[in-house]
């Protein structure tokens, strides 16, 4: 489910214009430079990461529903049988 993304000169690349609020584009600059990268690059690294984590966060809200569901079906077949001791 994980989409793939490929990387293209800067020339070809999408361009998007963001109004940033005040003070993040020195958070931005701080983080890029703490990790040895370009401005747009943390950008585009934190948002890959962003959809990635979404996209983690609703399997994973799926897979608990289909666990709570499948212990709600095992607590009720088990009932008659703590009922019968």
């Amino acid at each position: 489910m994980q989409q793939q993304y490929t990387t293209t000169n800067s020339r070809t690349a999408d361009k998007f214009v963001v109004r940033l609020p005040d003070g993040l584009r020195a958070d931005i600059a701080v983080l890029a430079e703490d990790n040895d990268r370009s401005m747009n690059s943390e950008i585009v690294n934190r948002l890959k990461r962003s959809i990635t984590q979404d996209q983690l966060n609703e399997e994973q809200t799926k897979l608990i529903g289909m666990l709570l569901q499948r212990i709600a079906e095992l607590e009720a077949r088990l009932q008659p049988e703590a009922e019968a001791a």
